[in-house]
């Protein structure tokens, strides 16, 4: 006889993604590529298995981007702070607001269960979760790059083929580009958990501190 021993935290992401497929026979716990922890982590493990058996993986992906937007609106604000409104009502509204907007059947259920189980004030977390889990899923360095003037086609392939250099494991770089004049020159670079500043303000500040030292 085989005894399967699973941790009370292991139950619980078992029993979530049970009941985010429905509609499945069976559930298989599929982790997420990146550790993700407490509460939040919990909903988000189970979203992601429950994503992938029902193959809506990337369709829940952008919904859930699409929604983190509308999460910031002051009606939608109020929605999920107010307790005049029971977890049941709020479960069955946001059941509807996900079939309305096309969402897949793993998103709506997801967005059921947090509102029935009185999460909703952690949602904008899990779904920021999520996104980061999504990242790591499709082997992604998200990289951000901040100039005083748009770049060009030739200072963006140099600075793609740098960045590069700083990334782990063959990742796809995601680049996102800011313009900021008040950076004066040069740029300030984001690669994952790095933060280089190579600004023009920045180093006149630099100086500025370093003349105002030997005064």
């Amino acid at each position: 006889m085989n005894v399967i021993i699973r941790s009370k935290s292991s139950f619980y992401v078992f029993g979530l993604t049970k009941i985010l497929c429905r509609h499945q026979s069976s559930a298989q716990n599929t982790k997420p590529p990146i550790p993700v922890f407490g509460v939040e982590g919990r909903y988000v493990t189970a979203l992601y298995s429950a994503a992938l058996q029902m193959q809506q993986i990337d369709d829940v992906e952008k919904h859930l981007r699409a929604l983190q937007k509308e999460l910031l609106k002051p009606t939608v604000v109020d929605f999920i702070e107010t307790s005049m409104i029971s977890s049941v009502a709020k479960a069955k509204l946001m059941q509807e607001v996900g079939q309305q907007a096309g969402m897949p059947a793993a998103a709506i259920n997801f967005l059921s269960l947090v509102a029935e189980n009185g999460r909703l004030k952690k949602l904008r977390r899990m779904i920021t979760m999520f996104l980061a889990v999504m990242v790591a899923h499709r082997n992604e360095a998200l990289c951000e790059v901040i100039t005083a003037k748009p770049l060009d086609s030739n200072d963006r392939s140099s600075l793609m083929d740098a960045l590069q250099k700083f990334v782990k494991g063959n990742k796809k770089i995601q680049l996102t580009e800011k313009v900021d004049p008040s950076i004066i020159g040069g740029m300030i670079v984001g690669v994952e958990d790095k933060h280089i500043d190579m600004s023009i303000a920045r180093k006149v500040q630099r100086y500025t501190d370093i003349l105002k030292q030997s005064l």
